[in-house]
């Protein structure tokens, strides 16, 4: 948690966060659509810094995109994210069978076939569409529980009602400090841990593999998890498809036995797993998370 924060700042963002959640209450999917597309808009006009953020990151990531093109699709990741993040709110209120009715799950075969080799299963997916959907679906539809590491917000009170959130329907959610062991453990009981290795990190901990053609620096924990436990790796994503309706779609998983020492190195198998990160980005680019700043050495360099 970020030691500049205030008490009553997060007790305000809190009290904004009840007040958000119980207002949208009255609306059924299509109302929280249409409302979430029109912050999404409104965000994009006011928030400059992420705008510029959002918009370098896109000129990266295809250069070759008619400028006026790539403005619409900034406006559909602003619109997309609107959505989805009110949709979150809306999806607190869900019973495990309502939640169920809302996801057409693809794949699940390929989930099946890792569990059959008892090493637990990983869940490589990324920050697109709504991926709470797929952890959320995937502790309904599987009989393992599964962990989920993720970085806890700054906020303690919005941390704790996430953390309830997550943990509705078995699933464990973990941060990101003295977790290996406990992921370790977890896979050697046939558990399921998911990885999102999408965000950026810092030189010291990261290495750099290739992400929509440039240098990025990433972390190599999913590849050495993987090197350690032999356990095979199911990329996941969960898509926005329509007001209360997603896809959850696995795709044939990723065996450590079928790969050589060097496909297994840090390097190789980061790179590996950020290409078929950026497959799936790239089917739907305007459901990722571009307003984050994943490229900031590159951004803060293009700015000297």
């Amino acid at each position: 948690m970020s030691k500049h924060r205030s008490a009553l700042r997060n007790r305000v963002e809190f009290a904004a966060y009840r007040v958000t959640r119980s207002a949208i209450g009255s609306l059924g999917p299509r109302g929280v659509s249409r409302v979430g597309e029109v912050l999404g808009d409104l965000f994009l006009a006011v928030g400059k810094r992420r705008r510029e953020m959002l918009q370098f990151n896109l000129d990266l990531a295809y250069p070759v995109m008619e400028p006026a093109k790539r403005r619409r699709l900034a406006r559909d990741v602003a619109r997309h994210f609107g959505r989805v993040s009110l949709d979150t709110l809306r999806l607190q209120r869900l019973e495990p069978e309502e939640l169920l009715r809302e996801v057409d799950v693809v794949g699940e075969e390929y989930a099946d076939t890792a569990a059959s080799l008892g090493r637990g299963i990983i869940y490589l997916t990324a920050h697109l569409g709504l991926w709470e959907v797929a952890g959320l679906a995937g502790g309904l539809i599987r009989s393992e529980s599964i962990l989920g590491v993720n970085r806890p917000l700054d906020n303690p009170l919005l941390e704790e009602e996430v953390t309830r959130f997550r943990s509705r329907f078995g699933n464990v959610p973990l941060g990101k400090r003295n977790i290996l062991r406990a992921i370790l453990r977890h896979l050697a009981d046939r558990g399921s841990v998911g990885f999102l290795i999408d965000q950026r990190v810092n030189p010291d901990v990261g290495i750099q593999v290739p992400f929509f053609g440039q240098p990025t620096w990433t972390h190599p924990i999913l590849a050495r998890v993987v090197r350690k436990t032999r356990s095979p790796v199911v990329p996941v994503c969960a898509l926005w498809e329509s007001p209360g309706h997603y896809s959850m779609r696995l795709f044939e998983p990723i065996l450590a036995d079928d790969l050589t020492e060097e496909d297994l190195s840090d390097v190789s198998l980061t790179a590996r797993f950020s290409a078929i990160t950026e497959h799936m980005i790239r089917q739907r680019p305007e459901q990722w998370l571009w307003f984050h700043d994943r490229w900031r050495d590159l951004r803060l360099l293009a700015k000297d």
